[in-house]
């Protein structure tokens, strides 16, 4: 009877305990809106062919060769220039001023130019030399010859520090190498800023580019993986029409399913709190966080390059990168969508306090064919300057350059149309200026600011 009895409590004892367990079970589950496919392949497991390091994204948009008041495109990129300059010259002796040295007219120089102001950080990765620091963001470089050759780095501000170069003469002379066929036209702005543009016509194609939304993995798997990796608490619901939202109730991720593009957001407390967020520190969060462009998509010639950094009230900034083709920026300003005014579907934009990620949104575009339509020819540099000042729209203008207006369309199938044109920036916008083209006369009629 003894060992009846406490067999009996025993088994008792034993149905409380998982009575216990189920309950703790049901208080903690949390049920999702949707159920969520799991996939074998996570993002998060970071994919090498789609993650890149700072210096292949800090991109010199423009390399110019100018003598005796010719200037051309250089034969080598500016890339190439920056790094062989660090590979076979030693960088001397320093000198800071705050006008540049008069260069005479027959003496030559190669001025490399980026989207926009770059840290002297950047361009010492590009150079592969740690002596290169300055406090001032870095708008243009140059090379060129007084007394030996020199190394010039100009600021925003009109400053300059130049470094004594000591090398081989004739990879200097490679590095000054210049192609005649493709002279360019130096531009100055009612500012007093100037820059350059191939000075003749240009043809290039209109694409249309198919995006390839339903392959392994989708949109929302992507997202899962990167952002919500192992998390049991994340939900998938829809807010609104035509959006998907996951959450584990401290961030957010809402995907837009008309634009393939997608924002993320949270409130968590900093994990960095020990440093501060740097140039390095944003790459590499896009590496870990799905990375930057899928392998199809950068063998169709797309790359994101950096393309500038805004500081914004309370103590935070904003730094975007933008999607090339080739070497053409691409603009595809959509309007209001995830709550983004403005929202541009070829842009990586990052939003970040000293030492936190808070924001990123992006447009999702997996290209998976690219049809040339057709040539499309573009008026000169000059006769948009002409046209520009014509229409009392030349003083309002910060830069001009060409680039791809990209338009994208999600039904009946999914793809992106990408028109050639010139580009204004006014107040920090890029408008593309509207020609329509005659092909009985072969010429062009300016219609404006799109």
């Amino acid at each position: 009877m003894i060992k009846i009895e406490r067999f009996k409590s025993l088994f008792l004892f034993l149905l409380v305990v998982v009575s216990i367990a189920q309950t703790a079970t049901l208080w903690t589950y949390r049920p999702s809106g949707d159920p969520i496919e799991q996939e074998q392949t996570s993002l998060n497991q970071i994919d090498a062919s789609k993650t890149l390091e700072g210096k292949q994204i800090t991109y010199p948009e423009q390399s110019v060769y100018t003598a005796k008041g010719e200037s051309y495109a250089t034969r080598l990129s500016g890339r190439t220039i920056l790094s062989r300059i660090g590979a076979s010259f030693n960088i001397g002796s320093v000198s800071l001023t705050d006008k540049a040295t008069v260069i005479p007219s027959s003496e030559r120089v190669v001025e490399i130019d980026f989207a926009s102001p770059v840290s002297a950080g950047m361009i010492s990765d590009l150079i592969g030399e740690k002596k290169i620091a300055m406090e001032e963001s870095v708008a243009r470089v140059h090379l060129l010859e007084y007394d030996g050759p020199i190394l010039r780095l100009e600021t925003e501000t009109g400053r300059f520090k130049d470094f004594h170069l000591n090398g081989d003469d004739a990879v200097l002379k490679r590095l000054f190498a210049y192609d005649k066929k493709q002279p360019f036209r130096k531009i100055t702005l009612e500012s007093g800023r100037y820059f350059y543009a191939p000075s003749g016509t240009l043809r290039l194609e209109e694409l249309l580019v198919y995006d390839d939304v339903e392959s392994s993995p989708t949109p929302m798997n992507r997202i899962r993986a990167a952002f919500f990796p192992d998390n049991p608490n994340v939900q998938q619901i829809r807010s609104r029409e035509g959006q998907d939202v996951l959450t584990d109730g401290v961030s957010a991720a809402t995907y837009d399913r008309s634009y393939n593009a997608f924002r993320f957001n949270t409130l968590s407390p900093s994990a960095q709190s020990s440093s501060d967020i740097d140039y390095a520190s944003l790459v590499n969060y896009v590496n870990i966080h799905g990375g930057w462009l899928e392998r199809s998509t950068q063998k169709s010639g797309f790359q994101f390059y950096y393309d500038g950094t805004q500081r914004l009230p309370e103590a935070k900034k904003r730094t975007t990168f933008r999607l090339h083709l080739g070497k053409y920026p691409v603009f595809a300003t959509t309007g209001t969508i995830l709550e983004m005014p403005n929202f541009d579907l070829a842009t990586i934009v990052m939003t970040y306090d000293e030492n936190q990620v808070r924001s990123l949104s992006r447009g999702f575009l997996r290209s998976d064919r690219k049809l040339v339509l057709r040539e499309k020819l573009l008026p000169s540099i000059d006769r948009v300057v002409a046209d520009l000042r014509a229409n009392e729209m030349f003083s309002q203008v910060e830069e001009i350059k060409i680039g791809y207006q990209m338009t994208y369309t999600a039904s009946p199938s999914r793809y992106a149309f990408l028109e050639p044109a010139w580009f204004v920036e006014r107040d920090g916008d890029w408008d593309a200026l509207q020609y329509t083209q005659n092909e009985a006369q072969g010429k062009v009629m300016f219609n404006g600011l799109e």
